[in-house]
């Protein structure tokens, strides 16, 4: 008696398993790091069904530095930043534990990036990307309702090698980088980076009274107003710049629409979160009204801040500020605080901080858009803004030219 002969079966090619097979042969050999992180994100994205996948890799100073997404602009990556135990992607690494949440807008631990805008997607799940036990960064997954089953996280987990791989072979500890961008033709500068932050406080939902909020938005016009006169005392002619800030924090209706939406009954720390979220999905538009909504955004940041009795990032002297955008009022503040310079990963004309800080005399270089992909928190930056050139981790011969 034979056996009958079974065909082999060829699983028809959907886009999971395509996703899978695409995963398992990985980025392309020497990919970056970011290139390489966002490729897998993608593929993940589609093997899991969620609409948003990200890699977050743990850095120096215990920081959280997103560096691969799929479902978010890749002008994000390097500019959104947590600390560890920060948030629920920081829970996951400091706990080196996956964490899931149904309705991450109803958790104590959820942490706001306007421009992220992540109320869209508030199903969470953070898995810990680790090696040897150590703690490498952490894998979200998003999606626009939960909950995530034990199936999705155990698929998330299996795959985190893969990323962590691509941590560990791509992450280049201290290399010297140089990268090309527009000088202002104000000089050079050497100092310790200070990557900018959007993110806003932590979300306090107790309701206050209007003149708690009134007396933030009041403040933090009288401290920047402040500046803006010993700013005008040091320059030599009139900055339309300068002025343009100042009218953008005098603007009441910023500070009307907050106020509106207290009086309905939403807590001031939600208000302003939903105002920066509408301001920064608008700063897609170019010319005066995306300038304007960057100062806008950078404006309610610090009243956020204010109101949650938090102290803003705090930029020391001697360092450099790198950001995606720089609005006037950050560009003052780092100013008064005795930074450098600043690299900007946008054009000049996108914001009001560049031209601000070149009437002052400071070093600028813009259109930097890989910097946050290749500088982290406090790495040594040399910038020459009469070339145009940006080295990170300069050796310490180039260090000792840039002093002379």
């Amino acid at each position: 008696m034979t056996t009958p002969r079974v065909p082999v079966q060829i699983p028809s090619r959907s886009a999971r398993v395509q996703a899978a097979l695409r995963f398992a042969a990985g980025p392309t050999p020497g990919s970056s790091l970011s290139t390489g992180l966002c490729f897998l994100c993608e593929q993940l994205a589609a093997m899991t069904a969620s609409p948003i996948a990200s890699a977050y890799v743990l850095e120096p100073g215990d920081e959280l530095v997103l560096r691969g997404t799929w479902g978010y602009q890749r002008e994000v990556l390097g500019e959104v930043r947590l600390k560890v135990g920060q948030g629920i992607t920081g829970t996951c690494v400091e706990t080196m534990r996956p964490v899931t949440v149904d309705d991450a807008r109803a958790s104590a631990q959820f942490e706001y990036f306007p421009q992220l805008a992540e109320e869209r997607f508030p199903a969470f799940l953070a898995v810990p990307l680790l090696s040897g036990g150590r703690p490498r960064g952490a894998l979200v997954l998003q999606r626009e309702n939960g909950p995530f089953t034990e199936e999705d996280m155990v698929l998330a987990a299996g795959a985190t090698r893969a990323l962590t791989a691509v941590i560990e072979a791509e992450r280049p500890e201290g290399a010297h980088l140089l990268l090309q961008g527009a000088g202002n033709k104000r000089g050079r500068a050497l100092g310790l980076a200070t990557l900018l932050s959007r993110a806003l406080p932590r979300r306090d939902a107790r309701q206050m009274p209007p003149e708690r909020l009134a007396a933030a938005f009041k403040a933090v016009r009288e401290e920047v107003l402040q500046l803006a006169d010993r700013a005008r005392a040091v320059l030599t002619e009139p900055c339309r710049e300068l002025e343009e800030t100042c009218s953008t924090l005098q603007d009441v209706r910023v500070e009307e629409r907050a106020q509106e939406h207290l009086a309905a009954g939403v807590p001031p720390a939600l208000a302003l979160e939903r105002i920066a979220a509408e301001v920064a999905r608008s700063l897609g538009s170019h010319g005066p009204a995306s300038r304007r909504a960057v100062d806008i955004e950078a404006f309610l940041g610090a009243v956020a801040h204010r109101l949650s009795g938090t102290e803003p990032q705090r930029v020391r002297r001697g360092e450099l500020l790198v950001s995606v955008h720089l609005p006037g009022l950050v560009a003052l503040r780092g100013w008064a605080a005795g930074a450098t310079g600043a690299v900007s990963a946008t054009p000049p004309e996108d914001s009001t901080g560049v031209p601000l800080l070149t009437a002052l005399g400071l070093p600028v270089v813009c259109g930097l858009r890989q910097i946050f992909e290749s500088a982290s928190q406090g790495d040594r930056v040399a910038l020459d803004a009469d070339t145009g050139e940006v080295i990170v981790n300069p050796s310490a011969a180039q260090a000792a030219a840039w002093r002379r």
